[in-house]
């Protein structure tokens, strides 16, 4: 008996009539594909009913994919290269045959590359394209690596001034160079973390680059413990504990660049891991004008920074650049004229003139001690580093109130958070109203390649988005720009704050003020076609209004 049509299964089940058909079928002679993705396009079907209706009619196994439960060792049977050009996921061992998650399991050239790749018979399932889609951003391309594999141009210490004494299982020289390796190829890469990582049977290294993960290497676990000594020796930390947290850091060169490597490490139920910050010469800086500020947006902030008192507030999650932006207003506003003292953990950066004081809690050095010092010191600026507390936020706002320009950092979702943040510190509000010259809230987002990016018509609206090419490194992406909102302080008035307002207040006051949020700013960039709508969506917060 053969086997029914996808548009006749439609019809006899009710959820296409006799016109919809015919359109479709129409759309599809025209534009070719497959009807089910045309169906799809045109809003009539949903890709899971498609998906639910293809695997009745052809007898596939139908696969829910959960990207959270994806086996790394089955998802490594087969080569991420084919995995991607062939559309398809490794996603479990059964009855001795691997089973394969796709949106195409008639493609037989496919299983045919597959079954070569990882040696084993294949059994095709079926899930929906998007769900694919998902999974192949999470399958790891890293190389598995031995550190006696690594060049022996890696083998001259970066930091001279490291002792050495690590007992090491296999020779001193090869974790020597593995380390230095990793450390010199995120600098290669543009990454701004490196973090490694014990597991059951690897140590993944894993590099954060434009503000995304990405795993690069994978080495035995045996070696794990000792990369991590070797860690903690460049960064002067005990290496005979491994129950708590430890912080330290060291500095080098490479390429006639001057780094500094901030390092934590912690422990976990696999082993201890470690996250390596980088910073110095070569990775933040930046002048004002190459933020990615609009003209007025520049215009609003050389407004406030030359003020002489005031504070101004830069706000966001880690990583979104906070300090990149008030480093670049410290350097604009750097003269001899000014004295200029900064608090910071860590201090990330050299500035000539600039009194830079390191926060040591450990030592009993914390920012509100440290600030309490420093008014005696006559500034004429003030960095701190973050308001983490009541009273570093009560001496901040003083210091500003009393004649000092005083730029720090908030940890908040956005400029009118950040209002309500300093509130529930019990800063009275007449106090803001006065003394806030600018909050400044920002994201990092990832801009589009322009060799590679896809265009689709969603709408009537033409939208951008990643494909991916050897320019790019197979991530559709390159490079990052700052999307800001600015909350100038003539907002943050008594009506607006009197009495207490609520994040919903805050908002309708800034819709009539006519102040763009992020998101809004964000979509602009979508529209325009540097960025995506996903990446959008995965970093920039949507706040009630937005649209």
């Amino acid at each position: 008996m053969a086997k029914k049509k996808l548009g006749e299964l439609l019809l006899e089940t009710g959820i296409l009539n006799d016109n919809q058909l015919e359109y479709a079928l129409k759309v599809q002679e025209e534009k070719g594909g497959k009807l089910g993705q045309i169906l799809v396009e045109l809003g009539m079907v949903t890709e899971k009913l498609i998906t639910d209706l293809v695997s009745q009619q052809r007898n596939f196994v139908r696969i829910h994919l959960d990207i959270n439960e994806l086996d790394p060792n089955v998802l490594s049977l087969v080569p991420k290269d084919i995995c991607q050009k062939y559309r398809l996921i490794p996603y479990k061992i059964e009855n001795n045959m691997l089973v394969v998650a796709m949106d195409d399991p008639m493609n037989y050239f496919a299983i045919e590359m597959a079954e070569f790749a990882s040696t084993y018979r294949i059994e095709p399932a079926i899930v929906e394209p998007s769900k694919i889609d998902e999974a192949l951003l999470h399958i790891s391309d890293a190389q598995e690596i031995l550190p006696a594999q690594v060049e022996d141009k890696y083998e001259t210490a970066i930091d001279k001034s490291v002792q050495e004494g690590v007992e090491v299982k296999e020779t001193k020289g090869s974790i020597v160079k593995f380390v230095n390796m990793l450390l010199v190829k995120g600098i290669e890469l543009g990454a701004s973390d490196l973090h490694i990582e014990a597991d059951v049977q690897y140590s993944h290294i894993r590099y954060r680059i434009n503000g995304v993960l990405h795993e690069k290497y994978r080495v035995p676990k045996l070696f794990h413990e000792n990369v991590i000594s070797r860690l903690k020796i460049m960064s002067k930390m005990d290496i005979s504990i491994h129950e708590i947290p430890q912080t330290g850091g060291f500095r080098f060169e490479h390429s006639s660049e001057k780094y500094t490597m901030r390092i934590e490490t912690i422990p976990t139920i696999k082993g201890e891991n470690a996250a390596i910050r980088y910073s110095g010469k070569g990775m933040n800086i930046a002048s004002i004008d190459k933020l990615g500020l609009s003209r007025s947006e520049l215009g609003l902030i050389a407004e406030n920074i030359f003020k002489p008192g005031g504070l101004i507030i830069v706000c966001g999650p880690t990583g979104s650049g906070k300090t990149t932006t008030l480093y670049a207003i410290l350097r604009r506003i750097n003269t001899p004229e000014k004295k200029i003292i900064t608090l910071e953990d860590p201090v990330e950066e050299f500035l000539p003139l600039i009194n830079q004081i390191q926060i040591d809690e450990s030592k009993g050095l914390t920012f509100n001690e440290a600030l309490r010092a420093v008014l005696r010191m006559d500034p004429d600026v003030i960095f701190v580093g973050e308001i983490r507390d009541q009273d570093t936020a009560s001496i901040a706002i003083r210091a500003a109130y009393t004649g000092h320009l005083v730029l720090t950092t908030l940890h908040t979702r956005n400029t009118f958070e950040s209002v309500l943040r300093l509130i529930d510190l019990g800063i009275e509000p007449f106090l803001l109203s006065n003394t806030i010259n600018l909050i400044i809230g920002q994201r990092l987002i990832r801009t589009l390649c322009p060799a590679c990016k896809m265009q689709t018509e969603v709408e009537g609206v033409l939208l951008y988005h990643p494909r991916g090419c050897e320019k790019c490194n197979g991530t559709g992406y390159i490079g990052r720009k700052g999307v800001f909102e600015l909350l100038p302080g003539s907002f943050i008035n008594r009506d607006v704050l009197i009495p207490t307002p609520s994040l919903d207040k805050l908002l309708e006051h800034a819709r009539a003020a006519k102040i763009e949020t992020m998101w809004k700013k964000a979509m602009k960039m979508v529209l325009a076609g540097e960025t995506s709508l996903h990446e959008v969506v995965r970093v920039v917060p949507k706040m009630p209004g937005d649209e």
